[in-house]
């Protein structure tokens, strides 16, 4: 869970008043939510061609490609 923390304080400190959660599950998932909708899937691809874990800043990257 290392890298969900890294990317929860990478969240925190680009956007400070977001609300940021992590709910562990099993089986590796590791989805982003923002409103509801997936911005980044490690299982699903959503946001990536290949499964994986997103580098670092790649999710405020997306955040801000989304409008956020």
């Amino acid at each position: 869970m290392p890298r969900a923390f890294r990317a929860k304080d990478e969240i925190l400190s680009a956007y400070p008043h977001a609300n940021v959660s992590l709910s562990p599950k099993m089986g590796g998932f590791f989805d982003v939510m923002v409103d509801e909708k997936i911005l980044f899937s490690k299982t699903e691809k959503i946001g990536t061609p290949i499964e994986r874990f997103p580098e670092s800043g790649e999710i405020i990257a997306l955040l801000q490609k989304a409008g956020y």
